[in-house]
């Protein structure tokens, strides 16, 4: 039996054509959480989640090539002085929108003397524009002798720098 080249190529013809579409309907592989981005970070009840009625802490973060990180943020009130600027990794977790992220910096009284650090950890979900990003995060504050001192939790939304 021969096989109908007709109905080979129009075979191959809807499958790239359906490959393509897909393609189409999937984010571009350059969706990453490189980059930089605004934030806005909400102090929330760990069991509830809901805000804690703080006021928002703007920042800016950036994900570099290469899983690094560097981020800063001061809430409203607070003294630039009392934290130096965060580092950190990130990675991509489970498919093209999952990301964790863990920084810290440290934490000076008033009058300049180190009492501190604090670190935290965030997952992130990209939105399919990959212009914007919502975290989750558990935050520790660690004393001098890195032990922890108290714990907090926050949810931030991320806004892409163009």
């Amino acid at each position: 039996m021969k096989p109908n080249r007709t109905l080979i190529v129009l075979s191959t013809s809807a499958a790239l054509a359906t490959a393509s579409a897909m393609s189409f309907a999937s984010p571009p592989a350059d969706h990453t959480m490189v980059g930089a981005w605004r934030t806005v970070v909400t102090l929330v009840n760990c069991q509830t989640g809901q805000p804690v009625g703080a006021p928002p802490i703007i920042g800016l973060s950036t994900f570099n090539h290469g899983g690094t990180m560097s981020e800063w943020g001061i809430g409203p009130g607070s003294s630039p002085a009392q934290r130096s600027p965060s580092h950190g990794v990130w990675q991509r977790d489970h498919g093209w929108q999952d990301y964790s992220f863990t920084f810290m910096h440290y934490r000076y009284d008033l009058s300049g003397t180190f009492i501190g650090s604090q670190r935290v950890s965030a997952d992130a979900t990209l939105a399919k524009s990959g212009d914007r990003y919502d975290s989750t995060a558990a935050v520790e504050i660690l004393d001098v002798g890195n032990h922890v001192v108290a714990t907090a939790c926050a949810t931030s939304v991320g806004t892409r720098i163009e």
